[in-house]
């Protein structure tokens, strides 16, 4: 049956697609079934900070069949594209080769996450000498699909979080996830390393509650990724108590994130929503909801958990022909009204509606 799609994108033009073999191209002839008048369409919305691997934070190994419900689940709720920043094994690497592309969302993953000796959950990570970075880096670029991601700092007792990895080995990171096709992201909650990953070259900044505006700057002009998990973030500071050491550092970096989040969008960054197990991945228009609420307009809360994840990554973005066929309606106008980006009214993956 050969399917028309009326495409009103909030953020973009109003185009009409054909599906040929899941892929959009421009109509031709008559078609037998026309979706979307009436309704607002985006790609999908994107989880750019998912762990596919667990249900909520329990630092044990992922259960294959629960994470495949999540992935079916996610792509129910709207989500096209997954970026998922690893975990303590491979069970992500194997959702994406048990399930068919369209029973499930796109997924970019992380395999290991890595850290140093005493720098993460002891047993989690694959915990390295930083003199093992490039090789290790490389290793992970292989297995995982598309990422690799370092924790770059991490509490120690009495202390509070302190860097695992300098400027330069962070540098060679990048550099030997490179060569296996790997772009690099970093977990980092301290002050000083989230300059140094962006003077290395990190491509995505996970949480980054001490960006600077230099780094902004740095990081926008080369198209870089930063996701805040604000969610996650403030359920962490909940946990720890506002006049806790922790907690007091906390605090400051939201603070820090409040008066920077839109000069990041200003500077070119791309500012993406992501869970980070604050919910599952069907959950992500809950962050970016709070996005807005630390600044961003309803345009680029919209623009961060849609297009944005779409371009970070070199994807397509407004169903150019040629793109894959995904597609997610809704009944009323997201940038009107965010609360919307909970409630799709149809969901297109490949061309198969679901």
């Amino acid at each position: 049956m050969s399917l028309r799609a009326v495409l009103r994108h909030p953020l973009g033009d109003l185009v009409v697609r054909d599906i040929v073999d899941g892929m959009w191209v421009e109509p031709s002839g008559r078609a037998e079934q026309a979706i979307g008048d009436g309704q607002w369409a985006i790609p999908g919305l994107v989880d750019a900070h998912a762990h596919l691997a667990a249900a909520h934070l329990a630092y044990e190994p992922g259960d294959l069949e629960s994470a495949l419900a999540r992935a079916r689940e996610s792509l129910a709720a709207g989500v096209t594209l997954v970026l998922d920043k690893g975990w303590t094994d491979d069970t992500t690497i194997r959702v994406i080769d048990s399930l068919e592309p369209d029973q499930r969302p796109e997924i970019e993953a992380a395999a290991r996450v890595i850290a140093v000796e005493g720098g993460h959950f002891p047993g989690f990570a694959r915990e390295i000498d930083p003199d093992e970075i490039e090789t290790t880096a490389r290793a992970e670029g292989r297995a995982g699909r598309g990422w690799v991601k370092l924790i770059g700092d991490w509490p120690r007792k009495g202390v509070g979080p302190m860097a695992n990895f300098n400027e330069d080995e962070l540098r060679r990171a990048v550099s030997a996830a490179a060569e296996s096709g790997a772009r690099v992201a970093i977990h980092t909650m301290a002050r000083e390393v989230p300059s140094a990953a962006v003077s290395a070259g990190v491509q995505s900044v996970e949480h980054g509650l001490f960006l600077t505006q230099n780094d902004l700057s740095s990081l926008g002009e080369r198209g870089g990724m930063w996701v805040p998990t604000l969610l996650r973030v403030e359920a962490t500071l909940a946990q720890l108590g506002e006049g806790s050491t922790g907690g007091r550092l906390f605090v400051e970096g939201l603070a820090n994130v409040r008066s920077i989040l839109p000069m990041a969008v200003e500077a070119g960054v791309h500012v993406l929503a992501g869970t980070d197990l604050i919910g599952t991945p069907a959950s992500v228009a809950a962050e970016a909801v709070r996005l807005g609420d630390y600044g961003l307009s309803n345009r680029q809360v919209v623009e961060s958990v849609t297009r944005a994840g779409f371009v970070a990554t070199g994807r397509d973005a407004d169903f150019t022909p040629g793109a894959p066929a995904n597609a997610v309606f809704f009944d009323d106008d997201p940038v009107s009204e965010l609360a919307v980006l909970k409630s799709p009214a149809r969901v297109v993956r490949l061309g198969r509606i679901l």
